[in-house]
């Protein structure tokens, strides 16, 4: 018996003999639950990495950038290192290079309500030097840039309750070696509103254009100022190759160069460890149902102990009945995998309709339950209700490395147990089981 179509014969024999004698349940509900885990995990991992990669973009294109550069100007000198810049341009990989600065003050609005803040002076041609910042800050189609005011996040000015136009006051504490501690209030006014998606910056950040007078009171050329260089790369993950050319491009220029993922290790180490124990909580729906198989192939060995005993004396070793089992297991896993694989990404690219669904039959039982009770219904409920979450839909990303794991995994496990399971093949003596001994 060496012709190995005979295992996949043999195999989907005994598949079809257990379904109509009524004992597929056990096969069913393990290729459910393996199919449950995978849609689970597809859908959670999706909308993890749609949230996850949201504030990593936000944070790349607005605050961190690719790679930063910082340089310390000399008092008295005022404006941007523009031969610097073009140093940092010049080197391959290099799309945009940002000059910035910024500093920490106190805004107050004309009622009196104040909150800390985070000015960022920019060239004035910002937007032509980094379109795709100006994008995610829902600034590039606008001509409020250069007007020479102050551009608030939307989420700040609404909690101040200030609307472009509003005269408000900037408290700017500085010290010097010679005068001390400075505090000086500037007015400035309020030109337009930016809304980038990402909570902290729409809520605590505010930009001028370099040439405005608010600038120039803010960063005193007398006092020296610390310039910092966005730089943006044709490939992120190239960060670090592209960080050692410019760190030796400036050689000797007294800039920091810092990479992304140097600059945001806490956050993105946070989101890593996130992801990784939630693919080990849901992850362990795949040992639930591989205890579930084991115990399934156990009773099919035992069901089957007469048929395996006439293969043997037949010819047929160990392996071989061992392979028959491991690939009822693999139609297992492979089914409940693949058909969880479907159900996940369905639900993953339409999870804003599922949501919206689940909200229209909630809202519904609520209004019926109120009516019946004599009562109205108001039906506002949301399952992420803006009042409580910063976002109008739910984001949605699904990598294909991830799917693929999840679902691999899903398939040897299965494959795994059934493996396990059968190992009590090889100690069936045939004579025995044929003598009824």
């Amino acid at each position: 018996m060496r012709d190995p179509r005979w295992i996949i014969f043999v195999s989907r024999r005994w598949f079809s003999g257990r379904r109509e004698g009524g004992g597929s349940a056990s096969a069913l509900l393990a290729a459910s639950g393996i199919g449950i885990g995978v849609a689970a995990l597809i859908v959670v991992l999706g909308v993890m990495n749609g949230f996850q990669m949201g504030f990593i973009d936000s944070i790349l294109d607005i605050s961190s950038f690719h790679v930063r550069v910082e340089s310390e100007s000399h008092p008295g000198v005022m404006g941007t290192d523009e031969a610097l810049a073009g140093r940092i341009a010049a080197i391959p990989g290099v799309v945009s290079v940002m000059p910035f600065s910024e500093r920490q003050c106190m805004i107050t609005s004309p009622e009196g309500r104040s909150f800390p803040l985070t000015i960022r002076a920019m060239p004035d041609d910002a937007a032509r030097r980094d379109p795709a910042m100006m994008k995610a800050l829902g600034l590039e189609a606008k001509g409020q840039w250069n007007s020479g005011g102050l551009i608030l996040g939307a989420e700040l000015s609404r909690f101040l309750d200030i609307a472009p136009g509003t005269l408000v006051h900037l408290l700017v504490v500085s010290s010097g070696g010679e005068e001390g501690v400075e505090a000086r209030s500037v007015e400035a006014r309020v030109d337009g509103l930016f809304r980038s998606g990402y909570y902290d910056f729409d809520f605590g950040m505010a930009l001028v254009p370099d040439s405005s007078a608010i600038a120039e009171t803010l960063f005193p050329a007398s006092a020296g100022r610390r310039w910092s260089y966005g730089v943006k790369l044709a490939d992120r993950y190239g960060d670090a190759v592209a960080a050692a050319r410019i760190g030796s491009a400036l050689a000797g220029t007294g800039a920091e160069v810092e990479s992304w993922r140097d600059y945001n290790r806490a956050f993105f180490g946070a989101l890593r460890t996130e992801k990784t124990v939630m693919m080990i909580l849901v992850g362990l729906i795949f040992l639930v149902v591989g205890v579930n198989i084991f115990h399934s192939m156990r009773r099919a060995v035992a069901e089957r102990t007469e048929d395996i005993a006439v293969l043997k004396s037949m010819g047929a070793g160990p392996d071989e009945l061992k392979r028959v089992f491991v690939f009822d297991g693999l139609a297992i896993g492979a089914g409940g995998a693949l058909a969880g694989l479907a159900l996940g990404l369905l639900i993953a690219v339409n999870v804003n309709q599922v949501f919206a669904l689940v909200e229209s039959l909630v809202n519904a039982l609520g209004t019926l339950a109120a009516r019946i009770s004599g009562g109205l219904g108001n039906g506002d409920f949301r399952v992420f209700s803006p009042q409580y979450f910063y976002l109008m839909e739910v984001p949605v990303r699904v990598l294909f490395p991830e799917a693929f794991f999840v679902t691999a995994a899903a398939i040897v496990s299965a494959v795994a147990a059934a493996a396990s399971a059968a190992t009590g093949v090889s100690r069936l003596a045939p004579a025995e089981v044929l003598r009824y001994e």
